[in-house]
């Protein structure tokens, strides 16, 4: 909401002929020399602004394909695979599990779920062939948001190989898949980052910096396919730890992801949740910020594993799939806390509808942040920028916002039942039917409302302190309700 947005408020005893209003213990109105506070103008648009290169201290992601293993033929049976799980954080062992709490793949057999994972969408489920399709997906917006990838693909001939050979197979591939990349063709996007490498242990490039994503398709040999888990799981012990031995791994993350699941019958298992069928498999994620993480403990899945790489990358989510939706937002609970703050720069990040219930984000950097439905119940937000942060539906019970700047955030529908918002900048913020029950200073402070769009707001019960008044210079005041303890009411 502009300035010239913003409806000057005359309610019950409180008038002031400049627009101004003051709730208080005493009758009465600013004097007529004071004037109200302007906006500096109108907010800058968040798509035009530049934000920060990448949102978060992890400036490479890496994607390992293993195949066809169920979580219990991985963990607890294979030795470098249990040991990663036990030492970093892992998606957690639907087989062990009583609820069948884990992470799963989409659907069967392999191509789909390579697919899902690049894509967000449901394609080709019962079937390996290779198609072209015309969706967004992960080269897509790496391409378009000018952040640097490579695709290796262990025994394939050419770039961007459409068809098998050797130990090479294109289902294992997904990106000659979608159209927008190009294919083939001398010099399309697939040709120039979808490369062939002989051998990944002897030929990958490990003493140079990595880019931005790097995605990683060992033979159907070394990824367990046409040999056995045990193959894979000393595949991964040859290769992993020499990306962990580089200093570029102080600000990495590799994702070790299997597609589908089989039974040790060798039949699918088709379990799953949400209309997913492909099984539960091991998925870590090896980083200095996910040191003894240990499992999730919420259902995941390849959706949310793309949602998750897409905030890390600072990419928007494709739009057509379900990445980036609240059923499948990113896995922030695979990180450290620390990722997260004190004093981090987090402004553009995408993460609507996570769970950073009781994180420190003490003077966090949030501006533009999106964190709508998120879950920030008890998290500690005191002097965090939050200018212009989407926070709509999101859970801000008992948080501590106590000095926070959030002017021009979209609060519309959040629960601050409880919230801290002593001496917290809400010029301009949106609190469109919020939940702000419970709310109130420290004696002697008051809560800050200057501009704030409180449209059908509720006030109930809140607490104004001492002495008892909130100040709403130029606020829209709609249809809120004052309680009984701000005097006078309206």
């Amino acid at each position: 909401m502009s300035a010239n947005d913003h409806r000057w408020v005359r309610a019950g005893l409180v008038t002031a002929a400049i627009g101004v209003l003051v709730l208080t213990g005493l009758v009465g109105a600013l004097p007529a020399t004071s004037a109200a506070p302007s906006a500096s103008g109108p907010a800058p648009s968040a798509t035009n602004a530049t934000g920060p290169h990448l949102p978060t201290p992890i400036q490479h992601v890496f994607l390992i394909m293993m195949e066809n293993e169920e979580t219990a033929v991985i963990y607890g049976n294979q030795p470098y695979e249990t040991q990663l799980a036990n030492t970093y954080a892992w998606g957690g062992d639907a087989n062990a599990n009583p609820q069948g709490v884990g992470y799963y793949a989409a659907c069967h057999p392999s191509a789909p779920n390579y697919l899902a994972l690049t894509s967000g969408k449901t394609l080709q489920c019962t079937s390996d062939g290779f198609a072209n399709y015309s969706v967004n997906n992960l080269g897509n917006l790496l391409q378009t948001s000018g952040e640097s990838w490579v695709a290796y693909e262990e025994g394939a001939n050419v770039p961007c190989q459409q068809y098998n050979s050797g130990l090479y197979v294109v289902r294992h591939n997904p990106f000659p898949y979608y159209s927008d990349l190009g294919g083939n063709v001398t010099g399309s996007v697939c040709e120039q980052h979808d490369v062939p490498i002989a051998n990944l242990t002897t030929d990958y490039p490990y003493n140079a910096t990595p880019p931005a994503f790097t995605y990683i398709a060992p033979n159907i040999l070394n990824d367990g396919h046409s040999s056995s888990a045990a193959t894979g799981d000393y595949w991964l012990s040859t290769f992993v730890p020499k990306l962990i031995a580089q200093p570029w791994f102080s600000s990495s993350v590799i994702f070790v992801v299997y597609d589908e699941a089989y039974k040790a019958n060798g039949n699918y298992n088709t379990s799953g949740y949400d209309g997913m069928h492909g099984g539960p498999v091991y998925m870590a994620a090896i980083s200095p910020y996910t040191l003894g993480m240990g499992p999730l403990t919420q259902n995941s899945s390849h959706y949310n594993l793309l949602t998750t790489m897409e905030w890390l990358l600072n990419l928007p989510p494709t739009g057509s799939g379900k990445d980036g939706t609240a059923a499948f937002p990113a896995l922030v609970g695979l990180f450290q806390p620390r990722l997260f703050g004190p004093a981090k720069t987090l402004s553009y990040t995408r993460l609507g509808s996570v769970d950073l219930a009781g994180y420190d984000l003490r003077a966090d950097n949030l501006q533009y942040a999106n964190l709508s439905g998120a879950d920030l119940a008890g998290a500690d937000l005191r002097g965090a920028n939050l200018q212009y942060a989407d926070l709509a539906g999101a859970d801000l019970r008992g948080a501590n916002l106590r000095g926070a700047d959030l002017q021009y955030a979209d609060l519309a529908g959040a629960d601050l039942h409880g919230a801290n918002l002593v001496g917290a900048e809400l010029q301009y913020a949106n609190l469109t039917s919020a939940q702000l029950t419970g709310i109130g200073p420290l004696a002697g402070e008051r809560t800050n409302f200057d501009d704030a769009d409180l449209d059908q707001a509720v006030l109930t019960h809140a607490g104004c302190g001492v002495p008892n008044y909130l100040v709403a210079i130029g606020a829209t005041l709609n249809a809120i309700g004052v309680p009984a303890t701000c005097a006078p009411p309206l």
